[in-house]
């Protein structure tokens, strides 16, 4: 993996790629062997080569392949292990090779302050390999990395330093080994000889090891789970991992503002674009489980494992479902996230923690939609691809009622979603349907629409937006948080009231029986949060189960549907 320059990817490349979504060998090929590219993200790009084989390589790659660390076995890619690497530094879970002779392009520095005859750069990268051991598999209960028996020389993982080529971070391979698991594969890492700050930018050389460590071995975690997955998604997850254990390096920033700049792009393009899918884990991480459910999505992944079928969105489907979520529900939450890209306790649950600090501002407009009350019907019509998304702005004096129309299927197959910041405040609004009716006397600094695509049984969606005269909005319900429950928090709804009038809230079971109720009185323009602790009017917990929250003032109601899983059931 690189990350030393920002890179921009050849327009022939980008084109190839993003019809398919998925890596090409040509691909690979071009980006790991041309010397014009000047930043490569080299482990994807191996481990292609390797799955694939030479029935898919270009004649004139194959006699380049050892530049590569690759060779040629019938019609397989293998990866081969240096072998003059003259020296070993053993710790408690790795091999460290390396050559300390200065006559060797592949030396690591002398430096040997500590006297201890092991190079300084060895020790250290020793002690980090170690920490990221033990925080992924002591901490975060991962399982470790098969057994590669004594290919490298002991059972233990084996780390090469090496002198790689000025582009490539480090490399992470998977081995020839037998683990005992058609899924499963042994993997060795390559690091470089020197992280020197001064050739990449940005970070101290302990930095640059400490992150990249966690990255590629991440990888080598993700390849005991499943070899076959798809690469968007380890390049996501290997790049959240980063920020996981070092929070204050930060390095995934710098794949942001790229990756907002193009919401319309499908998350599982398998560009540079994948890096910057991180996102989607990180909104996982925050909201909907914690490290607990990445690790739950991997161990998915290994269950569905298949060299023939994408089962990427589909592990993570069958995971999330443990809190009542789905993979399409992730998804169109971080799309509402990354509009709203705040930090603040009132946008819950649209949060990322280090919002403010991230590189970027809200994705950019798809169209400006305009609208004055009595106009002929306004109609927007465009094209949607699988699981990207368009955000629009509204510019309207006049409650205006906007609806999507799927011309080629169902409603279901799109989603919509309103997000509005209210004037000169810290609160949000999010409306989700497919018609949803938008009135400016509630005031906003701004207003816009968030459409996904998020069913997977085709490639492209044709959509048509109508708007029409809507009505005067005299109360807003916002979405239930947390939902589904699993701690004993309370759930709360903020709730807007423009004009005068008493609110009620009832919350009923799924036998249709009230068990709890709620009213106030407004007298002038308020913003209300309700709480709800999980138990009756008789102040008596509730049992786990699905219930229905019903809140309605004098002219409007809203139902939302609540999924309570409360750790003492």
């Amino acid at each position: 993996m690189i990350r030393n320059r920002p890179w921009s990817l050849a327009p022939w490349l980008l084109c190839m790629v993003a019809s398919g979504r998925e890596l090409s060998v040509q691909g690979s090929c071009q980006q790991l062997l041309d010397p014009n590219e000047t930043t490569v993200h080299a482990t994807p790009h191996i481990t292609n080569l390797i799955r694939n084989g030479t029935p898919s390589l270009p004649s004139d790659i194959i006699p380049r392949l050892p530049e590569l660390g690759l060779g040629i076995t019938g019609e397989r890619v293998i990866a081969f292990r240096p072998t003059d690497l003259d020296r070993t530094l053993e710790t408690e879970n790795f091999l460290i090779h390396y050559t300390s002779d200065q006559s060797d392009h592949d030396a690591v520095s002398p430096d040997d302050y500590d006297g201890n005859t092991v190079p300084d750069y060895v020790d250290r990268m020793a002690t980090e390999f170690e920490i990221v051991w033990d925080f992924f598999l002591d901490s975060l209960g991962f399982d470790p990395p098969p057994d590669d028996g004594t290919q490298g020389g002991s059972g233990k993982y084996d780390i090469y330093l090496e002198n790689l080529p000025s582009q490539y971070f480090a490399i992470t391979y998977t081995s020839s080994a037998q683990t005992g698991s058609s899924s499963s594969c042994a993997s060795y890492i390559k690091m470089r000889n020197n992280y020197d700050a001064s050739g990449f930018q940005g970070h101290t050389e302990l930095e640059n090891i400490q992150v990249t460590a966690v990255h590629e071995f991440f990888h080598s975690i993700q390849f005991a789970y499943n070899c076959y997955e798809r690469f968007w998604t380890m390049e996501a997850a290997a790049v959240w991992s980063e920020d996981e254990l070092y929070d204050d390096i930060n390095d995934l920033y710098r794949y942001m503002p790229s990756w907002f700049e193009y919401p319309n792009r499908p998350i599982d393009t398998e560009t540079t674009h994948m890096y910057g899918s991180f996102i989607l884990y990180q909104y996982i991480d925050e909201h909907l489980g914690g490290p607990d459910m990445v690790r739950a999505i991997w161990e998915g992944s290994r269950s569905m494992a298949s060299p023939v079928h994408n089962i990427s969105f589909r592990s993570m489907d069958s995971a999330l479902v443990s809190v009542g979520s789905s993979f399409r529900d992730a998804l169109n939450r971080m799309r509402i996230a990354n509009r709203v890209l705040s930090s603040h306790p009132n946008a819950e649950p649209y949060t990322y923690a280090e919002a403010e600090h991230y590189p970027v501002s809200a994705p950019p407009v798809r169209d400006i939609l305009f609208f004055e009350r009595g106009q002929p019907l306004d109609k927007v019509e465009r094209t949607l691809v699988l699981y990207a998304s368009h955000y629009y702005t509204i510019d309207t004096s006049d409650p205006v009622r906007v609806s999507i129309l799927d011309q080629d299927g169902p409603q279901t197959d799109l989603f919509m979603a309103a997000v509005f910041k209210h004037s000169g405040s810290t609160d949000w609004t999010i409306r989700t349907g497919h018609e949803i009716n938008l009135d400016p006397d509630f005031g906003w600094d701004w207003l816009s629409l968030v459409i996904s695509a998020q069913d997977d049984s085709g490639t492209d969606w044709d959509y048509e937006l109508r708007l029409i005269d809507g009505e005067s909005d005299d109360l807003i319900v916002g979405d239930l948080f947390p939902n589904p429950v699993t701690t004993d928090d309370p759930v709360q709804v903020r709730i807007f009231v423009v004009a005068p009038q008493t609110v009620y809230a009832r919350i009923y079971n799924v036998l249709g029986q009230r068990v709890w109720s709620w009213e106030h009185e407004v007298s002038e323009p308020d913003d209300l949060t309700l709480y709800w602790y999980g138990r009756n009017s008789q102040r008596k917990a509730v049992s786990s189960g699905t219930y229905l929250m019903e809140i309605y003032g004098e002219n409007r109601r809203f139902s939302r549907r609540l999924t309570l899983l409360k750790p003492s059931d």
